[in-house]
């Protein structure tokens, strides 16, 4: 961790400048870049590059979910920073308060923050498995439990080790692996005949009690870090979501300075672009999922075939270089997208470019 960042955190958390719902964004930005690059790695490609709807629908789930484990994780740490700012005769002295400070730091930033990021590598890699296994559970349609069979492995996993049930068991929903810290266990697609019905003899520990593949949480809701008193818990997300669209927008600002996009629609004979201020002006507006609207440039030329027209009308005469508006629309994981294009003279040669993707549905009276 920069010493730079963690020294700046300390003295916004000393000088009470952030209390535990709100969050640092230096600190945000390390941890949550750190986290990706681990679920990336585990995935096997970055998240900016998603195939098609679907992958791109189950990446922005573990986008969020990391966004939100990285503001609770960073949370829970300034609540520990905090409660050792009073000693026995009120506000504890600057150096003896950072040296404990210091030692909370290295805890966190040390085991824990290794062992998460191990976990975001091996949850990733356990939901894109998920993937194939829904794909292909006609041909074959059970999965296999396997640990790593060594002395490393906890009896609570080993007595899991040769457990067939088909893909759809309710089994799966709570011991699909990982089922802990380093877990090293594995699910194998099979054909061959399940082992019974019986119930399990353990429960995963907090935050590993689900089915990654189908949630996309990397960590899950009862994890101890989200254990916060509900306002609280709330301030937190909301932060968080502030957080992730910032950095959502910087990157698609960057992204779209290097790669030309080109969305081709059969009502146009020429193709849709977006110059990088239309990209600054798109990935400006609000937007009740603002990084995912922002994240969704990176697809949304693939996804032509799957946008909904709802129709055209002539500009009010409030735009001078403006002759129509073109509205389409998509909702991908449950969030509608309303693409804005608009008709216009650039320089005297007529070209379409997307002016907003928002969550409101046009009215055609204009954007």
């Amino acid at each position: 961790m920069p010493v730079d960042v963690v020294s700046d955190y300390l003295e916004a958390v000393y000088t009470q400048k952030i209390t535990t719902t709100d969050l640092h964004e230096g600190l945000f930005r390390e941890y949550f870049s750190r986290f990706r690059n681990h679920a990336e790695a585990g995935w096997g490609k970055q998240f900016k590059d998603a195939s098609g709807a679907a992958e791109w629908e189950m990446m922005q789930r573990i986008e969020r979910n990391l966004r939100d484990f990285t503001a609770h994780k960073q949370a829970t740490i300034t609540g520990d920073l905090r409660k050792l700012l009073q000693g026995t005769d009120g506000k504890r002295d600057r150096k003896e308060w950072e040296k404990e400070a210091m030692r909370v730091m290295k805890r966190h930033n040390g085991l824990y923050l290794r062992a998460e990021l191990d976990t975001a590598t091996q949850a990733a890699q356990a939901a894109e498995s998920w993937q194939e296994f829904e794909r292909r559970k006609y041909l074959y349609p059970n999965l296999r439990y396997e640990t790593a069979g060594d002395e490393r492995v906890r009896e609570s996993h080993r007595s899991l080790d040769g457990t067939v049930r088909p893909v759809d068991d309710p089994f799966w929903d709570t011991y699909y692996p990982p089922n802990g810290w380093r877990c090293r266990c594995k699910v194998i697609q099979t054909d061959e005949a399940t082992t019974g019905s019986g119930a399990a003899d353990f429960e995963p520990p907090k935050g590993f009690r689900q089915n990654v593949g189908k949630t996309g949480k990397l960590f899950g809701d009862d994890h101890p870090y989200f254990n916060q008193a509900a306002l609280d818990a709330e301030r937190i997300r909301d932060n968080a979501a502030r957080m992730h669209a910032k950095v959502s927008r910087q990157e698609v600002r960057e992204w779209a300075k290097e790669n030309d996009f080109s969305l081709r629609l059969p009502h146009f004979p020429q193709p849709v672009g977006m110059t990088n201020g239309e990209v600054k002006t798109v990935t400006g507006k609000p937007h009740r999922q603002s990084a995912s609207r922002n994240q969704l440039l990176y697809i949304l030329a693939t996804l032509a075939d799957k946008l909904k027209y709802l129709g055209t009308v002539a500009d009010s005469g409030e735009h001078a270089a403006v002759k129509a508006w073109h509205y389409y629309s998509i909702t991908l994981d449950g969030v509608d997208y309303y693409i804005n294009i608009w008709r216009l003279f650039d320089n005297e040669t007529e070209r379409l470019g997307i002016h907003a993707i928002t969550d409101t549905k046009p009215d055609f009276g204009g954007p």
